[in-house]
Formats: structure tokens, sequence, C-alpha cells
């Protein structure tokens, strides 16, 4: 009985040790595929830039096929998708890649950039506040935000995410062009004024402010 005992404990500690033995092969063989995966999406690029769309699209497909969670293969296959025009598959792919990873700002500013570009405005605000809730010190974010909403006639909304913009960006013109937008906009031409002012201070050269400050004088 006692070595019938022993005989079944040495057998078991045998099939754990060969269970954590595949297990370590597993881990082993899924890290070298994830590492070649991404090495295809850098390869891919490099194709891309050289003219070679066909190549690195079809390059993105099969290494996605090997590795279905690479969300680095899958936002590089949706670039390339959208650069050829395939904007409903380059959107499908970015939404997967914020389902799995909803921090990715750069992934949540490209798929707001092709829905404003599709007149889906709304939507893209949508992915422009995730972009911002991401990155909540990049100021940047807030300034499109800021832009796409006074496109979508929301000015009181547009103002109020432009004055983070502005706190986070202060030395960018276009930032204060768009403040200086969302004041006109809501009828506050004083503090448009000193908006666009600020402007031609930071960039004397600016196209936007000069127009805008002889459109103030007009309607005062």
């Amino acid at each position: 009985m006692r070595r019938a005992l022993l005989r079944s404990a040495l057998v078991l500690d045998a099939a754990l040790a060969i269970g954590v033995l595949f297990l370590v092969i597993g881990a082993e063989q899924e890290q070298r595929m994830f590492q070649f995966c991404t090495k295809v999406a850098a390869g891919a690029q490099q194709l891309a830039e050289s003219g070679q769309h066909d190549a690195a699209r079809q390059a993105l497909e099969d290494a996605l096929g090997l590795c279905p969670g690479h969300t680095i293969v899958r936002k590089e296959l949706a670039v390339q998708l959208a650069s050829v025009g395939d904007y409903a598959a380059a959107v499908g792919h970015l939404r997967l890649v914020l389902k799995a990873s909803p921090g990715d700002a750069v992934s949540a500013r490209k798929l707001a950039e092709l829905l404003r570009e599709r007149g889906r405005g709304q939507e893209a605000v949508e992915y422009l506040r995730m972009a911002c809730e991401a990155e909540p010190h990049n100021g940047m974010s807030y300034l499109a935000l800021a832009e796409l909403l006074l496109d979508e006639g929301q000015p009181e909304a547009a103002l109020d995410v432009a004055e983070k913009g502005v706190a986070l960006a202060p030395k960018v013109p276009k930032a204060h062009v768009i403040l200086g937008l969302a004041y006109l906009e809501l009828g506050e031409l004083s503090s448009a004024r000193s908006a666009f002012a600020r402007v031609l201070s930071l960039d004397p050269h600016n196209p936007t402010a000069p127009r805008a400050l002889a459109g103030l004088l007009d309607r005062q």
C-alpha cells in the first residue's frame, strides 16, 4: 500500500513537472512570436515608406493572424489601410485597439481624425475626450478637441476645453487662435481681442489673427 502511494506521488510529481515545462516552453514561444510580429510591424512601415503598400499590408495581416492580440501590428495595419483609402477597415482596427488599450491616446487621436474626415464629428469628439483623459497634460489633444467642438457648433464646450489647452500650451499660437475663435462665437469680443493680440505677440506673421481683429473692428 505504501509503495503504491509512493509510486502515485512520484507519477503526480512527474506530471506536474512536465506540465510546468510545457507552460514555460509555450510562454517562451509566445514571447518569441510577439517579438517577431513587432519586427514585422517595423518592417512593414519601412515597406510602406518605400511605396510598397500592398506588401506592407499583407505582411501585417499575416502577422495579425499569428498574434491577434498584438496592438502594435493592428495599429500599423490601421495606418496603412487609411493611407490607401480603406477608412472603414482602419476605423474597425483602431476601435479594437482602443477596446484592448483604452488609454492609448495616439490611437484615440488617429481614430478621431479618421472619423472627422468622414463627417462623423460627434463620434470623433468622444475619442478626443478619451485622448485627453489618457494624457491630461497634453495640451495639443485639448486644442484638437476644442477646434472640433467649434466645428460641431458647441462654442461653450470649446471655450472650456480651449482654456485648458492654453494653460498647458501657452506658447503655441494656435492655442490662442482657437481660444479667440471660441470667445468670438460667444460674443465675448474683448476677450477675443486679447486672445488674437496674444497670437500676434507669439507669431507676428500669423494669417488668422489680423483677419479676426479686423472683423472685430467691423463688428464694433
